[in-house]
């Protein structure tokens, strides 16, 4: 491997760990909060809010599960901003699971969550949710020639249950090698690399 200042690099394996890198609407004050009182998994982030008012920013027909999921961390908005058109049927699940819906776009995000909307209304927040489109964090892997896998969230890098690549003697784990992030996942995913790689050398 050849990096930038032409320096090189070889190894008889390679665990692809980059993580990913996360794409959010372009909403002011959305990605300064994303972490804070931003997230994208009710199981990661939604005890800690508290049992708070939460939101759902809609981006498309994938946020119709987050706020399916939500009401069990606390009352839910699902803010549609107009990525999403519902059905009949999917307005009366949301009733179902007493999910507010707001139909005024979000203009921003200020303070610690406060959603501001057009035509002058602010709802104040526990905490927002929003899926964001991911990607692998840089380029190696796609330079390899892995083969990238396409979920719901969005790109990630392809992998067997032993966590190898498409190409041979090349592992990837955690939220680059997953079509949806999770912390205590990643970890033992990483463990699994790393244990699959090591055998590999003695074994083959």
């Amino acid at each position: 491997m050849t990096l930038d200042d032409g320096s090189e690099i070889s190894a008889r394996r390679l665990v692809l760990a980059c993580g990913v890198t996360d794409t959010l609407p372009d909403i002011p004050g959305l990605a300064e909060r994303w972490g804070q009182s931003v997230f994208h998994c009710p199981y990661c982030h939604g005890y800690e809010l508290d049992e708070g008012p939460i939101g759902v920013l809609g981006v498309g027909p994938i946020s119709m599960h987050q706020a399916m999921l939500l009401p069990d961390w606390g009352p839910t908005t699902f803010f549609l901003n107009g990525a999403l058109e519902l059905t009949p049927e999917d307005e009366a699940q949301l009733a179902a699971r007493q999910v507010r819906m707001e139909t005024a776009t979000v203009e921003s995000v200020t303070g610690p969550c406060d959603v501001h909307l057009a035509g002058g209304g602010t709802v104040s927040l526990a905490g927002l949710f929003v899926v964001p489109r991911t990607a692998p964090g840089g380029a190696l892997a796609t330079q390899l020639g892995c083969e990238i896998a396409h979920g719901p969230m969005g790109q990630f890098i392809a992998t067997d249950e032993m966590k190898k690549t498409t190409i041979p003697g090349v592992f990837a784990c955690g939220d680059a090698a997953r079509m949806a992030g999770s912390v205590s996942l990643s970890v033992g995913d990483g463990a699994l690399a790393g244990a699959v790689a090591h055998q590999s050398l003695i074994f083959g």
